[in-house]
């Protein structure tokens, strides 16, 4: 289910808490303009509390749909309040502000009005206004994407009901709780805070909440796929609310409904729970609900090949939207229009709107940028002791490591001093044996230490820490090498200082100091070798670290191809029965390039490891020899922009999955195989830090081509 349903509910909840706590004798907007014409034939009116609290109840019932034209009716009776010391309707009045302020998406002017409002009601002691004004609040901290605020502001909320019995608000702030569970995905806890919901409607026979909470289930039973049991929810709803006649309650579930049926290409019960809602949020003036419910029909329309239905339904959705100047309905209506002028062929109108789209877009994502950005800020605030607990477990570790090695290489010197001390028949011949096989091991180092600097190269790009423990035995290797030169080098200069010691004993100075050059020579090799072992742990500690994003002239081709080997190696090191045939189309005109060779990495490796994947499991699908798992590569320079192709001959993906690929937490790989970001993160990479664009084509069995492009760099 889409999330515009829930935040509907929201509001509904919302609303109906702030009637109960003060407005609870009218909600027809009709019958209180009647009344405050009536109370305005009074000489002093401005001064009658009466008068003020109907343009009050008036404000808020615009404060959903036309929250600017709300704002102009606060300033004016607010100021009116202040003059007769009114505190109860300057309260109220600072509260409804900040619902006009947060249907226009301003949470922080929403923040500062309702906080406002709560000084001054706990000021006069309007102890009835504290729950409601502290779960608003809580709204605010939840849109924003605070939870954890939000969580504390809720539950004060809920005690202050409490406290006074107001069951109704009890009921709403349990709602908005079960809504942070359900956005968190703690489905279970979040089933269970509605259904205490329910409950407490019941035991009220508050029949607008029980639809409302069974409305909410709905949406849960959907996310657990459980979709019979959905609409069983949404049908006992939806039959409450024709029974109770609430208009609003049956704009609320039929639009649900609507979007349900849609979400099951139910497309005629769709259409008809559309138009429900749209009639009935037509007629009592319901201008958000109508709004979405012609937007929903054009969604409807556009799908069953009704173009000309659903262009005049959505030509009608976004003059609505911009009667109301909601950036949201905006956004959905531009972008429906631009979709069916595609679809009948005008470009040119399908542009035009498809800009309008992206403007309200950003907009929206400036703000859900926000909401995410508070929301990871919550989670690290308790996971940041942990996080630095690893990060020191992680560096202890290798100093631990390097200590041990440091410890063991020491004890292993002392104990072949002690033990060669006994040697004494060694020759010179043997020496020079010696010698000739350690200068062949030192070549052979000096090449070793080049691949694992090549092969640090190739890997700096990749899950850094992750791969740290795949180099661990190559590592061990590496090190043992050096060890061994440490005690050949060891056993041999005890040998020479025997020898030395007696020629010394014959007199024989000048040998002696022939012996004593060849053991100098001997321990510069030794620290020599020592240095090097430890180059090879602060390689590694460098490994882990994360890069500078400093540009630098980069050699793609180069870079490209050390990925290739890297990703392959990668796979058939967990099956060695894998193996692919990889096409090269390198230009050989391209220079070196000004990148983040790491960023850039990270994007190849990540398209190269899904390339191999995807080979790998469909030779595995396939019995027979006629298949050949096969990856091509190929850059080129097309005037000042560098295309980079990565194509293989995989399972390939159909058309739903294909558009969803770059989506985070999207993928198609077993549990605990794929985290969905991979894709996600290269294509802002891609497209936000270089301006380029990362594009996929597939047909399902056939493989796929995605395609980079990155301008500017001629």
């Amino acid at each position: 289910m889409e999330r515009l349903p829930k935040i509907a509910l929201l509001t509904t909840v919302v609303w109906l808490c702030f009637l109960s706590e003060i407005y609870a004798q009218t909600g027809d907007l009709r019958l209180l303009k009647e009344e405050q014409k009536r109370l305005e034939k009074a000489p002093h009116y401005v001064t009658d509390t009466a008068y003020l609290n109907v343009v009050n109840q008036i404000a808020f019932l615009y404060a959903d749909s036309y929250p600017d034209s709300a704002l102009k009716i606060l300033k004016v009776n607010t100021l009116h309040c202040e003059k007769i010391a009114y505190e109860k309707g300057e309260t109220d009045g600072y509260k409804i502000t900040g619902n006009a302020y947060m249907t226009k998406g301003d949470y922080a002017n929403a923040l500062n009005w309702y906080t406002k409002s709560y000084e001054l009601a706990e000021k006069m002691g309007y102890k009835t206004a504290f729950p409601g004004i502290r779960n608003n609040i809580g709204l605010v901290y939840m849109s924003q994407g605070n939870y954890t605020v939000a969580l504390n502001e809720f539950y004060a909320a809920l005690k202050s009901a409490n406290e006074i019995n107001d069951q109704f608000v009890a009921a709403s702030t349990l709602n908005n709780i079960a809504i942070i569970h359900f956005y968190q995905g703690k489905l279970r806890e979040a089933d269970s805070t509605y259904q205490k919901t329910l409950v407490i409607a019941k035991k009220m026979a508050d029949t607008i909440g029980v639809i409302l909470a069974y409305n909410n289930i709905a949406e849960i039973n959907i996310e657990q796929h459980a979709l019979p049991l959905a609409l069983a929810n949404l049908n006992l709803a939806y039959a409450l609310a024709v029974k109770k006649d609430n208009p609003e309650m049956l704009t609320v579930v039929s639009h649900s409904l609507g979007s349900t049926y849609f979400q099951l290409d139910s497309l005629n019960k769709a259409a008809v729970y559309f138009e429900t809602a749209s009639r009935i949020a037509r007629k009592h003036h319901y201008s958000t609900s109508a709004c979405k419910a012609v937007i929903g029909l054009a969604r409807v329309y556009e799908r069953q090949g009704f173009l000309k239905k659903a262009l005049e339904a959505g030509l009608d959705g976004l003059q609505q939207a911009r009667n109301m100047g909601h950036t949201q309905l905006l956004r959905d209506a531009n972008e429906i229009v631009s979709v069916i002028y595609e679809k009948m062929g005008d470009g040119l109108n399908s542009l035009t709107y498809f800009k309008e789209f992206k403007i309200y877009s950003d907009s929206l994502r400036n703000v859900e940028s926000e909401r995410v950005a508070n929301m990871y800020d919550a989670k690290l605030e308790f996971s940041k002791k942990e996080d630095a607990l690893h990060q020191k477990n992680l560096q202890q570790q290798w100093l631990i490591f390097a200590a041990l090695a440091a410890v063991t290489l020491l004890g292993m010197i002392l104990l072949f001093v002690i033990r060669n001390r006994k040697k004494l028949d060694y020759t010179y011949k043997q020496l020079q044996r010696k010698n000739l096989v350690i200068e062949s091991q030192r070549k052979k180092a000096e090449e070793t230490l080049d691949e694992l600097k090549s092969t640090q190269v190739q890997l700096i790009q990749s899950e850094k820490m992750a791969s740290l423990g795949e180099l661990t035995a190559g590592i061990a290797h590496e090190i043992q090498n050096p060890l061994n030169f440490v005690t050949n080098f060891s056993e041999t200069s005890i040998e020479l200082l025997d020898e030395m010691k007696d020629e010394l004993e014959k007199g024989n100075r000048e040998e002696a100091r022939e012996i004593a050059a060849e053991v100098i020579a001997n321990l510069e090799k030794i620290n020599q070798h020592g240095k090097r072992a430890d180059s090879i742990v602060k390689g590694m500690l460098q490994h882990s670290r994360a890069s500078s994003g400093q540009k630098e002239a980069t050699d793609i081709n180069a870079l490209v191809d050390e990925y290739i080997h890297l990703s392959y190696h990668s796979l058939r090191a967990k099956d060695k029965s894998f193996h692919a045939t990889i096409n090269r189309d390198f230009d050989p005109d391209l220079g070196p390039l000004m990148l983040v060779a790491q960023d850039i990495g990270r994007v190849i490796l990540n398209l190269l490891n899904n390339a191999f994947y995807t080979t790998h499991q469909k030779q595995n699908q396939v019995t027979g020899p006629e298949y050949e798992p096969t990856v091509s590569l190929s850059t080129k320079k097309t005037g000042n922009k560098l295309v980079i192709t990565v194509a293989d001959n995989g399972n390939g993906m159909p058309d739903d999955i294909r558009k969803k690929v770059f989506q985070p937490f999207f993928t198609t790989k077993p549990t605990g195989q794929g985290t969905g970001l991979g894709l996600s993160l290269s294509y802002d990479i891609i497209t936000k830090g270089y301006g380029g664009t990362m594009e996929v084509q597939s047909q399902e069995g056939e493989g796929a081509v995605f395609t980079i492009t990155l301008p500017g760099l001629g």
